[in-house]
């Protein structure tokens, strides 16, 4: 068996989110000079309608690819972009992240199994910083990678995308197959779809209890407590 995961509402849960508690930081380091935090908060509202955008056709809006030189170009400043402490930091600040303890024991039980474990998300803040983040929990260790649509350019449930996460799995546990790899998600137009699409198993983490339409979860479970039963093929 092979586990891919979703990271976000998945590995880890989002009390609150706010990019502008980040922008405000970013803001008072580097451009409090410059403008008004209220103008720069505005800017972020129209480059936020420019991702959405950009999600609707399938494509990542990077963060610090491609947001921080607009940044810079519109109001005169240098920073135009951060390493990955720095950009961990700012997600850190907009999302107000929460660690299910189910998760944490769920991740413990499978590298006991010595299950590998992947991670793959759509974000645009880099692969880097979404993995410091992991670490800064202490999770960071149960998985051997994980990549993010802020690298790739393409957002679940991009069948390219999915593909570059399973033929790597595969290629390092060529003991394993495509059908015994399952990824778990709690977005059923990304990552239940996106699974379907790429002929592997699905563990939808259907938190808000939705109907399977289609029937492609292959697991549809309510809270991380009912994981264990992907290990046990209920």
């Amino acid at each position: 068996m092979i586990l891919i995961f979703d990271y976000f509402e998945t590995i880890l849960n989002t009390k609150s989110m706010d990019f502008n508690r980040g922008l405000y930081v970013f803001w008072e380091r580097y451009y409090q000079d410059k403008c008004l935090f209220s103008d720069m908060k505005k800017y972020g509202e129209d480059l936020f309608l420019v991702l959405m955008e950009k999600h609707r056709g399938g494509e990542e809006y990077p963060f610090v690819e491609n947001e921080l030189p607009l940044f810079a170009k519109k109001f005169g400043g240098d920073k135009v972009t951060m390493s990955v402490e720095e950009e961990a930091d700012f997600l850190m600040r907009c999302n107000d992240f929460v660690l299910d303890p189910e998760i944490e024991r769920f991740l413990q039980k499978c590298s006991q199994m010595n299950i590998p474990m992947y991670v793959l998300s759509n974000s645009g803040f880099r692969a880097e910083a979404l993995m410091e983040v992991l670490n800064r929990f202490g999770i960071g260790k149960y998985f051997t990678q994980l990549w993010s649509s802020a690298n790739f350019g393409r957002i679940k449930p991009c069948r390219e995308f999915f593909e570059l996460a399973i033929e790597t799995a595969l290629e390092e546990n060529p003991e394993e197959i495509r059908e015994n790899i399952v990824f778990i998600g709690d977005i059923y137009e990304t990552d239940v779809v996106g699974a379907h699409q790429a002929g592997i198993k699905s563990a939808w983490l259907n938190k808000k209890d939705r109907s399977d339409e289609n029937g492609w979860a292959t697991y549809d479970i309510k809270s991380a407590s009912q994981l264990n039963g992907i290990l046990e093929g209920e």
